[in-house]
């Protein structure tokens, strides 16, 4: 063998063995590992339900607010509240136009009751009196010992806030949308009328100036201390819902939006009922009767939250941004609720920030002006109002106070996806469990991604060991549940989880298996030099690892080696698991598989053909991930389609000669015909075309047209039939 014939005889090798050299190649890592849910954020933890048990905004779990739901509250809707004095609380409810009293030490009492049907804004005055707004109708009344006396008249349906600036009582109506400024002793007038129907919200800032909020174009208005009005923000969104200020002096403004099932002109943010019947509200004096007229027809009933999904427990449409202004910055939108409506918004206590009251999820929050954490909540679906350390709720009617002493609570976490059936192993967390509290957890799991009847049932609690086995049978889906308990001074803190768990092996998946055109091979290109690298025991397996020429990542090259035949095909992994193949093959008609490669590393394989004989073949591709996968290795197969093995030439044969003319015809056996030549004097192939204009059938007739002059020259002839095999034969050109 000459020098220069090797190199070639060594490629053709590498390109035949394509699929077993790969064997030598790194494998990649398994993915059957052991994966963690670990969680340790504000906002991962915000996802979960805490009732009792807050999320700080450093992202831990603790010992939360303890609240105590008050008995003897049975009005059908709680609107609003304003705290008194001596731990007092005030509430405005409907639909009996109750004002309801509730002592520090939780008795409930009402307070007055007002001729109209709903107490929608409520204000503690700085001479120690309860003011309430009325709906509808538009009056706000002064209650002094329980007794209701008209204070002021807006002549609006709706009374939707009241806010004290020093003595003058600010009025916000809706139908028209005023604001208005009542001087002590009830003499008032509107100072702002807005292109909205609602002025939804009001508050006084510490120094003196009103801000705001209208319904219909989502407006931030704030009026100076000389009356002069501004527009501060203009929301994308169609209701500015609540404003307040925070122990910093920062306002807190919360923008929403709903899908509404009907066309109403009411804000967003007002609970109805769904079981009262709707009630005309013809509001105003029968002096009034031919204004009236001329104002929209609307209708307020109480009870279930507006926001109660309606149509199939759809959550599209929910959503509000809160906004913060700071004196000389624009203002900028720092918290987002893609699913929920801000209700209300009331300084934080406990903190820097605010709190968030939600709907329809039941949820309230702590926000700073950098993030947000979940303060608790509630089985009753709309977080109406916030007064102080009391909360009071809507769709199910709540009022819950704060309560002294030690309690328990519980969170429940978000639900963990791990993408297929998976098996669970040991929970951990990190934190503190001091004296005189406890911190217990449990789990369940499930195959559907909200928990119902087919999910287990929570395992018992167990204590308060750093590290517990998850005992939750093998499933999809996740949770876990923590329980503290609290003397009321040791206060537990959970700052991280840490979940294990491990898919169960997945089969791998074969999208297709084809055989490539007759004699075409795949190569890779290798940038490492001219050497060529032969393995002389490809399925040679040690202990020990070797320095191999780095494998190509550019896509392989096409080549043509006569004889030889590929097959390809496309396989992945759910687990990215490396995969072995295995080819095999069978006759058309016949039952036995026969091994053709074992052990492919490769996605093809070239071999051979002309081992076999002519007829047609399937072949069969087996990809397993056994081997990353030791005992729990799966396996998949699919067959190709049926593959025409053809390494015989056509055969050719003179038919006539006449002067410059020839012609033949050129059989196959088994494969159609493809192209055929000739050339004269052993100069450049000339194609022809067979004589009913088509080469494409087992046998074609071929006329070749000689140019004058060439009687007795060396004539050619190439036949190709679409299996690449050849027939050549020389005539002597007539």
């Amino acid at each position: 063998m000459t020098r220069a014939g090797r190199p070639a005889l060594a490629l053709a090798i590498g390109v035949c063995m394509a699929g077993a050299s790969a064997l030598l190649a790194p494998r990649p890592a398994s993915a059957a590992t052991v994966k963690i849910w670990a969680t340790d954020s504000a906002a991962e933890f915000s996802l979960g339900e805490a009732r009792g048990v807050s999320v700080t905004a450093d992202g831990a779990l603790v010992a939360g607010r303890s609240l105590a739901k008050v008995e003897g509250v049975s009005e059908a809707v709680l609107f609003v509240a304003a705290q008194g004095k001596n731990g007092e609380l005030f509430v405005g409810t409907g639909d009996s136009g109750k004002v309801l009293r509730v002592t520090a030490g939780g008795a409930v009492e009402t307070w007055a009751t007002l001729p109209e049907q709903e107490v929608t804004a409520i204000a503690f005055g700085p001479d120690g009196v309860v003011y309430a707004g009325g709906s509808p109708g538009g009056k706000v009344y002064r209650i002094e010992k329980g007794k209701a006396s008209l204070y002021y008249d807006t002549k609006a349906q709706y009374v939707w806030a009241l806010a004290f600036a020093g003595p003058d009582l600010y009025v916000a109506t809706g139908l028209p949308g005023e604001i208005h400024r009542v001087k002590k002793g009830g003499q008032g007038e509107p100072v702002h009328t807005t292109a909205d129907a609602h002025v939804r919200a009001l508050y006084v800032d510490s120094v003196g100036r009103v801000w705001a909020g209208t319904s219909g174009s989502g407006l931030v208005l704030r009026i100076d201390k000389n009356g002069r009005v501004a527009t501060l923000y203009d929301s994308s969104k169609p209701e500015i819902t609540a404003i307040t200020g925070d122990a910093s002096g920062r306002v807190w403004v919360a923008a929403g939006a709903a899908d509404m099932s009907s066309s109403s002109s009411e804000p967003i943010s007002v609970p109805v009922s769904a079981s009262a019947p709707s009630k005309s509200a013809r509001g105003g004096s029968p002096t009034d009767e031919d204004e009236d007229r001329s104002r929209p027809e609307v209708t307020v009933s109480v009870s279930t939250p507006r926001l109660a999904p309606t149509r199939g427990g759809s959550r599209s449409g929910y959503s509000s941004e809160v906004l913060l202004f700071e004196e000389g910055e624009p203002a900028r939108v720092v918290w987002s609720a893609p699913e929920e409506v801000v209700f209300d918004l009331a300084r934080d206590e406990a903190g820097a920030g605010v709190v968030a009251a939600t709907g329809p999820k039941g949820k309230l929050y702590a926000l700073l002006p950098d993030g947000a954490s979940l303060l608790r909540t509630f089985d009753e679906r709309q977080v109406t109002f916030v007064a102080g350390p009391d909360v009071g709720l809507n769709a199910a009617t709540a009022l819950y106070r704060r309560r002294p002493g030690g309690f328990v609570g519980e969170y429940v976490s978000p639900v963990k996806d791990t993408g297929r059936t998976s098996r669970y192993g040991a929970f951990r967390w990190e934190g503190d469990a001091p004296s005189g509290s406890r911190v217990e957890f449990a789990f369940r799991s499930g195959d559907s991604a909200t928990p119902d009847t087919t999910w287990s049932g929570w395992s018992n609690w167990e204590g308060s060991a750093r590290s517990l086995p998850i005992e939750a049978p093998d499933a999809r889906f996740l949770q876990w549940k923590l329980r503290v308990e609290t003397d009321g001074n040791a206060i537990p803190k959970i700052r991280r989880t840490e979940a294990a768990y491990r898919n169960r092996n997945a089969a791998p998946v074969i999208d297709s298996v084809v055989a490539l055109e007759p004699a075409e091979v795949l190569a890779r290109s290798s940038s490492s030099g001219s050497n060529v690298f032969e393995s002389s025991a490809p399925d040679e397996k040690g202990i020990f690892t070797s320095l191999e020429e780095p494998k190509s990542d550019s896509s392989p090259r096409k080549l043509f080696r006569k004889g030889y035949r590929t097959v390809q095909w496309k396989a992945t992994d759910p687990d990215s698991d490396a995969l072995d193949y295995d080819i095999e093959f069978r006759p058309v008609g016949g039952s036995k598989w026969l091994v053709l490669r074992k052990d492919v590393r490769e996605s093809s394989y070239s071999f051979d053909a002309t081992s076999l004989p002519d007829g047609e073949y399937i072949f069969r591709v087996t990809a397993s991930d056994a081997e990353p996968n030791p005992g729990d290795g799966k396996a998949t197969t699919r067959e190709s389609s049926p593959v025409r093995i053809d390494n015989t030439a056509p055969v050719i044969r003179n038919v006539s000669r006449q002067p410059d003319v020839l012609q033949i015809e050129a059989v196959d056996a088994f494969s159609p015909l493809a192209e055929a030549e000739y050339s004269l004097d052993a100069k450049k192939w000339t194609r022809v075309e067979a004589e009913d204009g088509l080469t494409d059938s087992l046998s074609e007739t071929f006329v070749i047209r000689l140019p004058k002059g060439s009687e007795g020259s060396y004539l050619l002839i190439r036949v190709t039939d679409s299996s690449r095999n050849v027939a050549t034969a020389s005539f002597p050109a007539p």
